[in-house]
């Protein structure tokens, strides 16, 4: 294929940096008192907006919307699990058939180079490369195109990392060192690839970001060390473009857990959710209570790391997962009478609440009719926004029906109902057999930082207005405005749109 001369897009190529979890409440104040010199840089020379997420700004469907234009109920993704009847089963190869954007501009002769991109296993055949990220099995899985990238990345950047899961770590000094150890080796990765292999459009994902500041939201000089560490890593890559067109974007933002709310409790309470019986509810109560204090003792003795690591090359990310979640949902929503229950949450992640009609004909054991869905939707809803938490104290909860968010031949995959309560500060367990409604904090995870809906895009380069204001960008707007940048037409079914007061 010829190619276009390596000047795409207005000033030269485009890097698109992907910050996971990069957020307007940290970035701004630690970029004004000159934390962050080079992104800095970057928001004076050019802009710096807030980016409206999925709902649920989860990393996917986020990432996967971002780098498609569309959403999720085209896509099929409302977070990194799906529902598998009652269950839950992790996501993958969620660009595939998708189209994204490495697919339109290679049909007009532009390369696009991929590193790191959550979703993007098992990676596909690209004029450009691939390598991919969170999901991956293993680094003997197949994770790069061409396939013998991998043996040549691994050998220049040795101890590289696909990614670093926070739950592997009770320990937070090793967890930290882990992460500032693979943000640096993603840094050189993308150094090197940037380096030997040309391309017009360069997606570059930083992942640590989000893991950290689940774990340590609550160390606040912490996190400024990290993201000090990771702006030198950013400020190298910059120079590389010095002259050429820059994105930072993120996936969602963050913020601090307030409480839980325990969504399958508060559906039992109100007639929706039926257990078997008392005896199963005490029962899986206990083990779950069992097993969270064996992985509590793990990690004391620290053990925790070196075990999950044998587990994960014994059996590979994906098949961790999904044992994981087999066992979760048996232990979380185990014990349910189905034939009893008319509505009811799954194991999906819990920064968001969902909750699914008992549906006959949609489920196993469903026993709502078509009719009686809606009415039932309508009610929980209702019942929803008037939640109170356990002190007297009214909360704000956005609730959704699933077509008033999404639109597309996934839609009916998606849960009936959506919603988050004050901003996406409380996190939504789906565990029975707990006995209360609320509890401080994340009990589980014992994670103090969580995803809200606000992510950030700052955009810097020939052609770019410097300060310009840009109102209601959402995270399906990057690809049409990244395609306008390389004049390329943008295709009817993108859901996003063109954002034009970017632009000189």
């Amino acid at each position: 294929m010829n190619h276009p001369p390596l000047d795409g897009g207005r000033g030269g190529r485009v890097l698109v940096l992907g910050l996971d979890g990069a957020s307007l409440n940290l970035l701004e104040p630690l970029s004004r008192r000159g934390i962050l010199p080079n992104i800095g840089r970057l928001i004076e020379e050019g802009c710096l907006s807030p980016l409206e997420s999925t709902i649920p700004p989860v990393t996917i469907p986020a990432w996967v919307s971002m780098f498609t234009g569309k959403n999720p109920g085209k896509l099929g993704f409302y977070d990194l699990l799906r529902r598998d009847g009652y269950g839950v089963r992790p996501n993958g190869g969620c660009f595939r058939g998708r189209n994204p954007i490495w697919r339109i501009l290679n049909a007009y002769g532009y390369r696009v180079g991929v590193l790191n991109l959550p979703g993007t296993y098992p990676p596909e055949e690209i004029d450009g490369f691939m390598v991919t990220g969170m999901l991956t099995p293993s680094k003997s899985s197949p994770s790069t195109y061409p396939p013998d990238l991998a043996s040549t990345l691994y050998r220049r950047i040795p101890g590289y990392e696909l990614d670093v899961p926070q739950w592997a770590y009770a320990d937070e000094e090793s967890f930290f060192e882990d992460i500032c150890r693979s943000t640096e080796l993603r840094g050189e990765a993308a150094e090197y690839l940037i380096d030997s292999i040309p391309c017009h459009l360069y997606i570059i994902v930083f992942t640590e970001p989000d893991r950290i500041q689940h774990v340590l939201w609550h160390r606040p000089k912490r996190l400024e060390e990290y993201w000090m560490l990771l702006d030198e890593v950013v400020g190298r890559l910059i120079e590389l473009f010095r002259d050429e067109v820059i994105f930072i974007v993120s996936d969602h933002g963050f913020g601090p857990i307030k409480k839980t709310f325990y969504v399958n409790e508060w559906l039992m309470r109100r007639g929706l959710l039926r257990m078997e019986s008392r005896w199963s509810r005490r029962l899986l109560s206990g083990l779950g209570r069992m097993m969270e204090g064996l992985y509590r003792r793990l990690g004391e003795t620290k053990l925790l790391h070196p075990l999950a690591s044998m587990l994960k090359e014994a059996l590979g990310v994906d098949r961790l997962w999904r044992y994981l979640y087999a066992y979760l949902s048996k232990e979380r929503i185990g014990g349910i009478d189905w034939r009893g229950t008319r509505a009811f949450s799954c194991v999906h992640t819990p920064h968001f609440g969902q909750i699914y009609i008992n549906l006959r004909g949609r489920m196993e054991e469903g026993c709502v009719t078509e009719d009686e869905r809606m009415r039932l939707i309508d009610m929980i809803i209702e019942e929803l926004q008037s939640l109170v938490d356990d002190d007297g104290k009214p909360l704000k909860v956005e609730a959704y029906r699933a077509w008033e968010l999404y639109e597309g031949p996934y839609l009916e995959e998606a849960p009936d109902i959506i919603f988050l309560i004050e901003e996406g500060s409380y996190e939504v367990d789906a565990k029975v057999g707990v006995g209360r409604i609320f509890a401080q904090g994340a009990p589980w995870t014992r994670w103090t930082g969580t995803h809200t809906k606000t992510g950030i895009l700052i955009a810097r380069g020939p052609g770019i207005r410097r300060g310009c204001i840009l109102p209601g960008a959402r995270i399906i707007d990057v690809t049409p405005t990244l395609l306008h940048l390389f004049k390329v037409p943008i295709p009817e079914d993108i859901d996003g749109r063109v954002l034009t007061e970017l632009f000189e």
